[in-house]
């Protein structure tokens, strides 16, 4: 089936390229960020969970929409390095909420320092995020915190959401606070910062939102169908993503009850990732047609994201914008 957002393979070197190349100096202005913050005492905590490698899509989006619109990237590179502190926060703090030993292939913060150690960091990565963004004014400063309010009240949503009360609409509820406000945020800013029109900035809000919700569906998606051994770390915790809210919704009772004593004995650690009853809610999810059923929701998302910039200026960097989603698309 082919996607709008679906773009011709050409393309395909020149994004990556760019891509590479960016993130490359993101990755050396966060070095140098980091090591002006030698004097604190928190330095090495705030160097470990910032230059732990990511995929840097927030700030990538805060510096392609601003290219998109005829910005320049220089001058929104605080601005892009401010939503990927805030993010990296996120990730510290979900981390001990979760009780994740590793993060990256690594040990995650709190685990290689202490609890208390991850909670200030993350906190000192929230005040190092909204110092950058200050430097933008009162509207991109406001846009910050709103978007980090959003992600508490989403991360609030998503540890009290429970099998018997999620439904879709709360799902995408928490996933529009929880993952797509900062990406949101990040397109939004980078657009505004970059001199963009109304009606520019707004496509791209629109677009980061619409990506946002995609790359989250995505996650799902690849919690439930990864290969191997490695099960669902979503049905170890307890967090109900889409095609678990849509299998248990267009399911007999008696699957409704069977999903939920399996989940049950999941979270209670009663057994291990990779046994029986892992595989057994696996194969209930994937008859169901649920995974297929996300998956539409996910080609809808970014064939929105793609629509969304058709106001733009075509340029290269809205190539990139789209190619995006391609990329998104075939991601993992």
């Amino acid at each position: 089936m082919k996607h709008e957002y679906s773009l011709k393979s050409s393309s395909e070197y020149a994004f990556k390229s760019y891509v590479s190349e960016t993130k490359s100096l993101i990755e050396n202005e966060l070095s140098r960020l980091t090591s002006r913050l030698s004097a604190l005492n928190l330095h090495p905590q705030i160097e470990y969970a910032v230059l732990s490698k990511g995929k840097r899509l927030r700030p990538l989006l805060t510096i392609s929409s601003a290219e998109s619109i005829g910005g320049n990237r220089n001058e929104v590179m605080s601005l892009a390095l401010a939503f990927e502190l805030m993010h990296t926060a996120t990730l510290v703090h979900d981390d001990i909420i979760d009780q994740d030993d590793t993060r990256r292939g690594k040990p995650a913060l709190h685990k290689k320092w202490s609890v208390n150690d991850a909670i200030l960091t993350g906190d000192a990565l929230i005040a190092l995020s909204v110092d950058l963004a200050a430097e933008y004014g009162e509207n991109i400063l406001k846009t910050v915190a709103q978007s980090a309010l959003e992600l508490c009240d989403g991360e609030h949503l998503d540890i009290t959401f429970s099998l018997r009360t999620a439904t879709e609409e709360l799902y995408f509820r928490k996933i529009r606070k929880k993952s797509a406000s900062l990406f949101k945020a990040s397109a939004y800013c980078g657009a505004l910062a970059g001199g963009g029109t109304p009606s520019e900035v707004h496509s791209l809000s629109l677009f980061g939102e619409n990506f946002g919700i995609a790359y989250q569906l995505k996650d799902d998606l690849l919690d439930l169908t990864r290969k191997g051994n490695k099960g669902s770390k979503d049905l170890e915790i307890g967090s109900i993503s889409l095609p678990v809210i849509h299998c248990y919704t267009i399911s007999s009772p008696p699957v409704r009850d069977q999903i939920e004593s399996k989940l049950q004995t999941l979270m209670k650690g009663k057994c291990t990732m990779n046994n029986e009853t892992t595989k057994d809610i696996l194969r209930i999810i994937q008859q169901s047609g649920s995974l297929e059923y996300c998956e539409k929701k996910l080609d809808g998302h970014l064939n929105q994201a793609v629509a969304s910039i058709s106001v733009l200026k075509d340029t290269k960097y809205k190539t990139y914008l789209v190619e995006m989603t391609r990329a998104l698309k075939t991601w993992g």
